[in-house]
C-alpha cells in the first residue's frame, strides 16, 4: 500500500478513537501525545509524506489504536509500499477462484456461507438457512434496513430469526464476528463504502455497544486470533457445539471468506448431516465482485 493511502487509513483509525475527557474523536495532537511524538510527525504520516515508517513508529501506532494480533499483522503488512494490486499474482483468475469457493459452499455437508471484506453475504448454503430457520424474506428485510445483506446485521438485528435462534449466547458470538469484521475491513477504513457500512450498522444499538466495548479501556479479553467457538442451546435443535472456521481466498477483486460450521461433537455432526441431506445447494445474495472494492 502506498504511503498516501496508508496515511488515510491511519487518519481513519485515529478518528475512531474517542477522548475520555472530551468525548470527541482524537485530534492529531491526541495521537501524537499517545505515541510520544510531535503533531507535525503525525500530520506527515497521515498525509503520506513521512519519509520513514520504521518499526518503532508502526508499533507505536498499533499500540495507540489498541489493535489486536490479527489487526496488527494486517496493519504492518499495509505499511509495506507494495501496491495492493501486486499482492495477488496476475496469472490467478479471480473468476476461477470464486467458482471453486462457490462449489465448496454448495457441496459442504454443514452450514456455511461466503462473505466479502465488508462482511456482506455473497452466498449461503441451504443447510445454514435450515439451521438458522432463514428465508429470503429475512435477507430482503436486512438489506432494506442496512443497505446490504451484512452478516453482522443478521446477528445483531433484534428482529432477525438468526439472532433468536442463537438465544442468550448471541452476544459473545456477535463480538467474535465484530472482531473479525474489524480485521477484514482494516485496509478499507478510509473508503466511502466503509463509512457507509459503519453508518448503517450503527443504526443498530447493539452494534454501537459492541464497537464501544472493543474500543474501550476495558477491552474484551477475547482476541480475534482465537477460534470462534459456539456452544449454546439452539431454540429449535437443542444443545449444539461447533467452531466457525474461515478460509480466505485471495482475488484481484478483494478477499473471499468461506466460513464453515465444524461440529465439535457427534450430536451436532449428525444434526448437520441430516440438514445437509434435506437441504442441498446454495443461494447467491450479493453480486460479486463489488466495484467499490
Amino acid at each position: 500500500m502506498d504511503h498516501k493511502t496508508f496515511g488515510k487509513v491511519v487518519a481513519a483509525l485515529r478518528k475512531e478513537q474517542v477522548s475520555f475527557l472530551s468525548g470527541h474523536s482524537w485530534l492529531q495532537e491526541d495521537l501524537a501525545a499517545e505515541m510520544g511524538l510531535t503533531p507535525r510527525i503525525v500530520g506527515r504520516i497521515e498525509r503520506g509524506v513521512q519519509a520513514r515508517l520504521d518499526g518503532e513508529i508502526l508499533q507505536k501506532l498499533a499500540n495507540s489504536f489498541e489493535l489486536t494480533s490479527l489487526e496488527r499483522r494486517e496493519f504492518f503488512s499495509m505499511a509495506c509500499e507494495v501496491m495492493d494490486n501486486e499482492i495477488v499474482r496476475r496469472d490467478l483468475c479471480s473468476e476461477d477462484v470464486f467458482n471453486e469457493v462457490w462449489e465448496l459452499l454448495e457441496n459442504l455437508c454443514c452450514p456455511a456461507f461466503i462473505t466479502d471484506p465488508f462482511g456482506d453475504l455473497v452466498g449461503v448454503n441451504r443447510c445454514l438457512m435450515a439451521f438458522h430457520n432463514l428465508d429470503l424474506t429475512i435477507f430482503s428485510d436486512i438489506k432494506d434496513k442496512y443497505d446490504s445483506v451484512n452478516n453482522l446485521a443478521m446477528i445483531l438485528d433484534s428482529e432477525s430469526s438468526m439472532r433468536q435462534m442463537l438465544g442468550h449466547n448471541w452476544y459473545p458470538i456477535a463480538l467474535a464476528n465484530l472482531q473479525q469484521w474489524r480485521v477484514t475491513t482494516l485496509r478499507y477504513r478510509h473508503t466511502p463504502r466503509f463509512r457507509g457500512s459503519l453508518s448503517s450498522l450503527s443504526a443498530c444499538p447493539e452494534f454501537r455497544v459492541l464497537w464501544a466495548e472493543h474500543n474501550g479501556h476495558e477491552r474484551a479479553i477475547d482476541d480475534c486470533s482465537r477460534l470462534r467457538r459456539c456452544v449454546y442451546t439452539h431454540s429449535v435443535h437443542g444443545p449444539v457445539a461447533y467452531t466457525v472456521l474461515t478460509n480466505t481466498s485471495l482475488t484481484t477483486h478483494g478477499d473471499l471468506y468461506l466460513s464453515v460450521f465444524a461440529p465439535q461433537n457427534l450430536v451436532t455432526s449428525n444434526l448437520f448431516q441430516d440438514l445437509a441431506g434435506m437441504h442441498l445447494g446454495a443461494i447467491p445474495l450479493s453480486s460479486w465482485p463489488d466495484s467499490s472494492l
